[in-house]
């Protein structure tokens, strides 16, 4: 798993975080999801090697469903099957734990042939799991959405498909998603995500939603800086924190100063290659281009040189 992934588990793994995510992509922002409802559940399914990014019990009133989330900076062309598997092992654990407690709890008596058979009694209930796909890379997501698309059928197998059960995976693309579903600072980090790839939209942004982006919490400020591939504002975060909050509007104005410095140290740079290029042509001799170097530059003798051995080939 990558870094932008493990970000991505790590924020939205936690309680309020999910409960927003939750809301705002499945259910266009109203309050299915309660945070005091949303409880950690166990992802990692030892025997069979296999690790889940996010899995959250859920519930609503004494009943709970299972709710996993998939986080994918890339396509996963076998993610129908790779889904299939985690829920399949999701189950195989309830079934497990159901066996073991009605192996604890009978009172001397045996259960049925059935119901020893299966583990389970009649009247026994598993709890629903559903597994969400995250999808947040910057490529159109191409790979298969349910199981028969990745399915070789061919002409003379089409009459067995619909005995074949089509497991659908539950993919949300990041570029699906509206910001005004969401209430927490998920609001913000959706937004910059869906704008990385330009800073001038970045810029409009942050001047549209000037009032929220200046009071981020800390948590989804470092997301940001990481998903919009600016990890090195978390190093001066310090700076940017204001009355518990951080201010994420002066990181993106210093930001927009390192770029102009750059811009102006390139062009300081281009123009010194040019007036050496220039007056080697003109057959103008070292030491006079060293002079001219340093008097319209403002650079001493040493970095003249050093600019004179660079670009005079």
């Amino acid at each position: 798993m990558g870094k932008k992934n493990n970000v991505m588990c790590d924020y939205l793994g936690k309680p309020e975080k999910f409960a927003d995510f939750i809301n705002g992509s499945l259910y266009e922002g109203k309050q299915v999801v309660k945070p005091d409802g949303v409880k950690v559940s166990p992802t990692v399914y030892a025997k069979e090697e296999r690790v889940r990014d996010i899995l959250r019990m859920v519930y609503r009133e004494e009943n709970y469903v299972l709710i996993g989330v998939e986080n994918q900076n890339s396509v996963h062309y076998a993610m129908p099957v790779r889904c299939m598997e985690y829920d399949a092992l999701e189950y195989k654990r309830q079934l497990k734990e159901l066996r073991e407690h009605n192996e604890r709890t009978r009172k001397g008596g045996v259960m049925n042939g059935a119901e020893f058979l299966s583990g389970m009694k009649k009247e026994d209930r598993l709890h629903p799991v559903v597994t969400i796909v995250f999808y947040h890379g910057e490529e159109e997501y191409d790979g298969c959405r349910n199981l028969h698309d990745m399915l070789n059928f061919g002409k003379e197998n089409e009459i067995f498909k619909q005995y074949i059960t089509n497991y659908h995976i539950n993919l949300v693309t990041l570029e699906a998603l509206r910001e005004k579903n969401f209430r927490t600072d998920v609001r913000e980090l959706i937004g910059f995500m869906k704008r990385r790839r330009s800073k001038e939209e970045l810029e409009e942004y942050c001047r549209e939603n000037e009032e929220r982006i200046r009071q981020m919490d800390e948590d989804t400020f470092d997301a940001v800086s990481v998903m919009i591939n600016r990890p090195r504002f978390i190093k001066k975060k310090a700076v940017y924190r204001e009355g518990g909050k951080v201010n994420m509007c002066k990181a993106m104005d210093d930001w927009e100063k390192e770029l102009l410095q750059e811009g102006m140290e390139k062009g300081i740079e281009r123009g010194i290659k040019v007036m050496i290029l220039d007056n080697l042509e003109e057959g103008v001799s070292k030491e006079k281009i060293l002079g001219k170097l340093q008097k319209h530059f403002g650079i001493d003798l040493d970095s003249a040189k050093e600019c004179y051995a660079r670009y005079a080939v």
